[in-house]
């Protein structure tokens, strides 16, 4: 590795980045729309997004103190994550599949609108080189690398400018897959083809039925839509 490789990243993550402006935001956004509203687009960079979705998985079984993590990803966005641990630990470890993406995208927007693209970034980088013990199964770990790969040359190489818009793009781009990953479970569950969901799985370690489960989703998929808004305009 270069001598100068580690200290020009630290430089990069540590540094606080410029504040995004108007083009910035509506190139970020036009960015993101066209990563998730086209189906054939979507069907592509939806894995990134279910990479994301099982690393909710896995880190909340973490904080819960389960182990042995496998995380495995599929070209048709489903994902399956195992571990071993307690069975009061499953329904946590269940529930923050669905909501990851878009809390964390939401996170990663408002760091780079307050200008902290830098410092996100390389939190996402720290967080993916750690999924790499995780990882099983070559669409899995390419994505990984790939991702890993790409922010690294962003940090090295990127203008400020361009660091601050691809981070805004990201963290646009997962919040908005986010919820388009709960409307394809909430319209399965409404077909009454939802069986295996995280939400049906959750019905049935919980009194709670799969429909609630749902609505939670929803909510805290939706819930940082204000502040979003609140840290662009700022």
């Amino acid at each position: 590795m270069p001598d100068a490789l580690l200290p020009t990243l630290w430089s990069a993550v540590s540094q606080a980045a410029p504040h995004p402006d108007a083009r910035t935001l509506i190139v970020a956004a036009v960015l993101a729309a066209a990563l998730v509203i086209p189906h054939p687009v979507w069907r592509i960079a939806g894995v990134w997004v279910t990479v994301v979705h099982e690393l909710g998985h896995a880190f909340a079984g973490m904080v819960r103190g389960r182990t042995g993590m496998r995380i495995r990803v599929n070209r048709d966005h489903s994902g399956l994550t195992t571990s071993t641990g307690h069975a009061d630990t499953v329904a946590w470890t269940s529930f923050w599949g669905y909501p990851t993406p878009s809390l964390v995208g939401a996170a990663v927007a408002c760091a780079a609108a307050a200008g902290w693209a830098g410092a996100a970034l390389g939190v996402m980088l720290a967080a993916m080189l750690a999924a790499l013990l995780f990882m099983r199964g070559v669409l899995t770990w390419a994505v990984t690398l790939a991702t890993l790969a790409a922010g690294v040359l962003l940090l090295m190489r990127g203008t400020d400018v361009l660091v601050t818009g691809a981070v805004l793009a990201t963290g646009m781009f997962l919040w908005a897959g986010g919820v388009r990953a709960i409307a394809n479970v909430s319209r399965l569950h409404a077909t009454g083809r939802g069986h295996g969901s995280d939400a049906q799985a959750l019905a049935q370690r919980t009194p709670i039925p799969a429909f609630v489960w749902l609505a939670v989703f929803w909510l805290l998929s939706l819930a940082p839509v204000g502040l979003l808004v609140w840290a662009l305009r700022a």
